[in-house]
C-alpha cells in the first residue's frame, strides 16, 4: 500500500500536467503508452505473439499516432487492412499462425487506436475529453467503496471475484453525479442526455476493467507489467481507460454529427 501511495504522489501531477498541457506532449505521451501496452499485451501472450508480430505492431503504432496527430483519422481503417494483409501473408508462409495474426489485429484495434482517440478527444472534441477520466476514475473509485462496503453479491465471480453488483451499481451512481456536475459547469449543452451517456460509460468503463482481468485470469499473470511500483503496467492503470476513450470519442463524434 505503502508503495502504491508513493507513485500515485510522484506521478499524478505529472499526469495531470500532461492531461492539461496536451497537445505535443499528449501525442508523445499516448504514444509511448500505447508503445508499452503493446509489448505488456504481447508478453501476456507468450506464444501466442512473436517477435515479428511486436515489431509489426509497433510500426503500425507509430503510423496510427503519427496519423492522428497530423488530423489524418481516415488512415485508421487503412492501416487496419494493411496490418491484416501482412499477418495474412505471414499465415500462408507458415511463419506465424492463424490465431496469433487475429490477436494481433485485435490488440492493434484495443491498444493503438484506443490510445489513439484520447489525444484525438483533446484536438477535436476538447468538452469530452475530460470524460474519459472523470467516468473512469469516479467508476473505479466508487465502484471500489461500495463494494468494500457493501458487497454481497458477485458480479463476475469467475474473471474478477472481488467485483460485486453493488459495488457495480456504486460506481455508476457516482460516476452520474460527477458527469453531470462537470457538465452542469462546463458543457451545459449536453442537457439531460448525459444521465444515459454517464451510465454507459460507467458501464463500459467496468467491462473494460473486467475484460481486462479476463485476459490476465486466462493467461495466469497477476499484472501485465511492473513499470509502476505498486500498481503494475500499463495495462493494468489503463484498463477500463481504453474502453472508456473509445466510447466517449464516438459518442462526441455522435454529438457533433447528429446534434444530440
Amino acid at each position: 500500500m505503502k508503495t502504491r501511495i508513493i507513485s500515485a504522489i510522484v506521478l499524478l501531477p505529472l499526469l495531470i500536467f500532461i492531461l492539461i498541457k496536451g497537445g505535443y506532449y499528449l501525442a508523445i505521451f499516448t504514444f509511448f503508452c500505447a508503445l508499452i501496452g503493446i509489448n505488456e499485451f504481447c508478453n501476456a501472450l507468450k506464444e501466442y505473439s512473436s517477435k515479428q508480430t511486436k515489431f509489426l505492431l509497433f510500426t503500425m503504432t507509430f503510423f496510427q499516432m503519427l496519423a492522428v496527430y497530423k488530423n489524418e483519422t481516415k488512415f485508421t481503417i487503412a492501416f487496419i487492412f494493411i496490418l491484416l494483409f501482412l499477418q495474412g501473408a505471414m499465415v500462408v508462409l507458415e511463419k506465424i499462425k492463424p490465431f496469433e495474426a487475429a490477436l494481433s489485429i485485435f490488440t492493434f484495434c484495443y491498444i493503438s487506436i484506443s490510445m489513439s482517440y484520447i489525444y484525438l478527444l483533446s484536438e477535436e472534441y476538447p468538452k469530452f475529453f475530460w470524460y474519459v477520466f472523470i467516468i473512469s476514475m469516479f467508476t473505479d473509485t466508487f465502484a471500489y467503496f461500495s463494494g468494500y462496503f457493501f458487497g454481497k453479491h458477485k458480479l463476475s465471480p469467475n474473471l474478477s471475484p472481488k467485483k460485486t453488483i453493488e459495488g457495480a451499481i456504486g460506481g455508476i451512481v457516482f460516476c452520474l453525479l460527477a458527469c453531470y456536475l462537470y457538465a452542469h459547469f462546463y458543457h451545459q449543452d449536453m442537457g439531460y442526455i448525459i444521465i444515459p451517456f454517464a451510465i454507459i460509460g460507467s458501464i463500459v468503463s467496468q467491462i473494460g476493467d473486467i475484460f481486462a482481468s479476463a485476459f490476465k485470469r486466462q493467461m495466469q499473470i497477476k499484472d501485465y507489467g511492473n513499470l509502476i511500483p505498486g500498481h503494475g503496467g500499463i495495462l493494468d492503470r489503463a484498463d477500463s481507460i481504453i474502453f472508456t476513450a473509445s466510447y466517449v470519442y464516438i459518442t462526441a463524434m455522435l454529438f457533433d454529427n447528429f446534434n444530440f
